[in-house]
């Protein structure tokens, strides 16, 4: 085990889209900041879970959350279909917008680790964290779970549960056999058993969301998804079409009742808005999270 003697002011976990603007927020006021990541780039289910359909009110966006969107819109290929509040976005514009933000900013990054441990403290409060490098421990005034699965609440003992599963990729025509064939306008393919959105992109692509039950145990859920995976893709061949791109792992939705307050040196995010958001919203979740942290800051300046 190895004990980090740099002390922080925040330490934020995950860098997904609401991690990387608290840090980045947070960094800004002049905190101390170490951001936690266990994939090597930064955007949270956007990215790893393929969650790219997001549903956008540009009048709800402020601040850093919609200088980032913007920037990602600026991106060539950066949306992969617009419709009214309606985008898809390009995963990859995504990691390298949040990338390049991150790096101009004073926020220090550490990625490819896993926590598995919180200790209070009277002062600093203590994260383990699970590294290549062996155990590492950082400590910080505040710890700030960012997280969509509650991964800290989780282990303060906070129960956690899962309400709903998607397996989310990109499908494509596969050559001649399927080019003259519009998938968007076969009933076969849209309401297939599994699908559960189906978004046709500008390059005639499709970004499809299939539905995973979660009646069967947790811990074999991507095995499960695996095998609709199977089906579907066989299915699309017959179709004239392929998978092209798959998630690394099923997006999942949790819900919890019971979270630490906002004053508490360990918190989740969620305990600064009254709203329940799926991930489709995540940037207008984003966006008032960061709003709610700015009068939190005003008011004890005040």
């Amino acid at each position: 085990m190895k004990v980090i003697d740099k002390k922080y002011d925040f330490i934020i976990y995950p860098a997904n889209l609401v991690g990387c603007v608290t840090a980045i927020q947070k960094s800004n006021e002049g905190a101390e900041v170490l951001l936690l990541n266990n994939y090597g780039f930064p955007g949270g289910e956007v990215t790893h879970s393929l969650c790219c359909n997001q549903f956008i009110n540009e009048e709800l966006l402020s601040g850093i959350t919609l200088k980032i969107y913007n920037q990602i819109v600026e991106e060539r290929h950066g949306l992969f279909y617009k419709y009214q509040n309606q985008v898809v976005m390009n995963p990859e514009s995504v990691k390298y917008v949040l990338q390049q933000n991150l790096e101009r900013s004073k926020v220090d990054l550490l990625f490819h680790v896993v926590p598995f441990k919180l200790k209070d403290g009277k002062v600093f409060n203590q994260i383990h964290l699970s590294a290549k490098e062996g155990e590492l421990v950082y400590s910080a005034k505040k710890i700030i779970d960012c997280s969509e699965n509650f991964s800290l609440m989780k282990l303060l003992g906070i129960k956690r549960e899962l309400i709903k599963a998607n397996f989310n990729l990109f499908v494509s025509k596969s050559g001649n056999n399927g080019f003259n064939i519009d998938l968007s306008r076969d009933e076969e393919v849209i309401n297939h058993k599994a699908v559960e959105k189906f978004v046709q992109l500008f390059d005639l692509r499709f970004w499809v969301s299939l539905n995973i039950p979660i009646e069967s145990q947790e811990l074999f859920l991507e095995n499960e998804a695996q095998k609709i995976l199977n089906d579907y893709e066989i299915y699309l061949l017959t179709k004239g079409a392929r998978v092209q791109l798959i998630a690394p792992q099923t997006y999942r939705l949790y819900k919890s009742e019971t979270l630490p307050d906002f004053n508490e040196d360990i918190f989740h995010t969620n305990s600064l808005i009254n709203e329940n958001f799926g991930i489709e919203h995540n940037f207008i979740k984003s966006s008032l999270i960061e709003k709610a942290l700015k009068e939190k800051v005003n008011q004890n300046v005040k």
